[in-house]
């Protein structure tokens, strides 16, 4: 995207041309970053399979009375203790290649996991581009999947619903917050790969945080509240404390596992004109927890949601490095949909917690640059189990 300023909360008006499909759905035909993205094709690299620590490896379990593909048309009768919510094909097939050592996200695979459909018919009005999806076209809002990492039942949901892709209604917020009420999670993580703010993060770095600001250019007549926590920069926080142990282990044992993938990207883009800025890691990635160990330098810990697709640069073009560390176009759209009414936006009392996962792909730093390295998603994905497991104990590292 060109570095260029974003005036906040203009009537909703979106581009003439918009892609209606993949990654990039809802966003204009022109758009530069999208555009040099789509010329860059993955980076895979094959992971052995994980050595988890004591007895945590991810476990599919039965989801109640539910058969595997079928749809699931009334309110869940199942619970979970986290629920993990995922984006894209890219960051889900990731998050599978860690958990089940098979990242395959095909049709086949995708009758195994069990399709959320309650109350389609009340919100698809609400829908834009429903004939540019499968599972929506089919009345699928996402795909649920159940299982346990040591005592923890654990539900990851892909969701087929995107906050800049389905028009001003954000039938997104309303339908997550149904979820999240039926399933009574004590954690939600939202996770996926998302943008560098400032000039400390390299690729494959992670954020692990429990804070969120919205950044939109739209208005949104049916959440009012948004445009006035963007307007005023608001920070969306809640307290999550993490046992830490898991995530010092994923730091000393998991996030080398990137490094050929990672040197792979940097070989594939570091020579090309204008991309001298990138930076190759010399070292394994990095994890940021925030009130732990922050990113070093005056960012905030914040994954700064907005909903068109922005990019940081060295003149702070668009303001972001006030607001917070990673960019992306989700995070604070989850915490408002935890937090109000489902038929308003009212606040909504017994909220789950939250808590964000975001693993550094692209870093724009004067020009911008899509790294498409499986190898990042997949560290991002290790950071996630880490995340689910002993939630409720904290200690420092």
């Amino acid at each position: 995207m060109s570095a260029t300023s974003h005036k906040i909360s203009q009537p909703f008006n979106p581009p003439k041309k918009v892609f209606t499909s993949g990654p990039f759905a809802g966003v204009d035909v022109h758009d530069t970053f999208a555009l040099a993205a789509m010329n860059e094709s993955p980076v895979t690299i094959n992971l052995a399979k994980i050595a988890w620590p004591d007895n945590l490896s991810p476990t599919p379990t039965a989801f109640g009375s539910y058969r595997p593909g079928e749809k699931i048309t009334s309110a869940l009768t199942q619970n979970a203790d986290v629920l993990v919510i995922l984006y894209t094909e890219l960051e889900i097939m990731a998050l599978l290649d860690v958990f089940t050592n098979n990242s395959e996200w095909t049709p086949a695979r995708q009758k195994t996991w069990y399709p959320y459909a309650h109350n389609f018919a009340e919100f698809k009005s609400k829908i834009e581009g429903i004939n540019d999806d499968d599972a929506l076209k089919e009345g699928i809002f996402g795909y649920l999947f159940p299982l346990t990492i040591g005592n923890t039942k654990v539900v990851l949901y892909k969701t087929e619903l995107h906050p800049k892709a389905n028009g001003p209604a954000l039938p997104f917020i309303p339908v997550i917050n149904q979820l999240i009420g039926e399933l009574a999670p004590k954690l939600v993580i939202s996770t996926g790969t998302a943008g560098a703010i400032g000039s400390r993060l390299n690729c494959g770095d992670v954020i692990v945080t429990d804070s969120a600001r919205l950044h939109l250019e739209n208005n949104y007549p049916s959440f009012p509240a948004l445009n006035k926590l963007s307007q005023q920069k608001t920070q969306l926080e809640n307290t999550v404390v993490v046992n830490d142990k898991y995530l010092q282990y994923a730091a000393q044992n998991f996030t080398k596992l990137s490094l050929p993938g990672l040197a792979q990207c940097y070989g594939e883009i570091a020579g090309r004109p204008g991309y001298s800025f990138l930076k190759k890691n010399t070292q394994a990635s990095g994890i940021y927890w925030k009130g732990v160990n922050p990113v070093p330098g005056p960012e905030p810990m914040d994954i700064v949601s907005a909903d068109y697709l922005t990019v940081d640069d060295t003149r702070d073009s668009e303001g972001l490095q006030q607001l917070g560390i990673m960019n992306d176009t989700d995070d604070a759209f989850v915490v408002r949909a935890g937090n109000v009414d489902r038929r308003g936006d009212g606040e909504r009392a017994n909220r789950a917690r939250w808590s964000r996962v975001r693993d550094c792909t692209r870093v724009g730093v004067g020009h911008v640059v899509e790294l498409h390295d499986q190898a990042c998603r997949r560290f991002r994905a290790q950071r996630v189990a880490a995340s689910t497991t002993d939630h409720r104990q904290a200690r420092r590292w």
